[in-house]
This record gives C-alpha cells, sequence and structure tokens, in this order.
C-alpha cells in the first residue's frame, strides 16, 4: 500500500489520528528502506488521545497499521450490532 493511500485510510478510519491531526501535533514519516509509515505526535496529546481512545491501544505501546485498522473495523460492527438489537 501506498503512503499517501495509507495515510487516507487511517485519516478517515481511526479517531485517534483525527484527533491528533485536528490538534495538529500528527507528523508522518515514510521509511523507504523498511517500506514503513510511521506517525509521531506530541507527547501531551497522544496521552489525551489515549484516554479519548483506549480501544485503540493494546497492552503494547507500539500499534501496527493493520492492528489498527481490524480493532477500528472491529469495535464499528460490534457497536451496529448493539444498535440493531
Amino acid at each position: 500500500m501506498q503512503p499517501y493511500t495509507a495515510k487516507l485510510v487511517l485519516q478517515k478510519e481511526s479517531p485517534l489520528i483525527n484527533y491528533l491531526r485536528e490538534k495538529k501535533a500528527l507528523k508522518w514519516v515514510y521509511r523507504k528502506k523498511r517500506n514503513l509509515l510511521e506517525a509521531y505526535a506530541d507527547e501531551k496529546h497522544l496521552m489525551i488521545g489515549k484516554i479519548l481512545h483506549p480501544e485503540m491501544f493494546g497492552n503494547k505501546g507500539r500499534v501496527g497499521f493493520m492492528e489498527l485498522y481490524i480493532s477500528h473495523v472491529i469495535n464499528r460492527k460490534m457497536e451496529l450490532a448493539k444498535g440493531s438489537t
């Protein structure tokens, strides 16, 4: 996946990325050698984002793109299922 496409998907699917982007605390770094897109943010906004969106973080501090995307899709489907019952 191209870095530009990955950024768009993350911005569309992740409330945490949206929060960080709105606060202008997000910085993207693409490592060509490892084909890795990394997102960095100010510690202050990252901690607030972690409080606002705790479901985005597991027990480990680093979250991969696919883990983030899959957990968000699962959480969204669970919320939709709860709303329809």
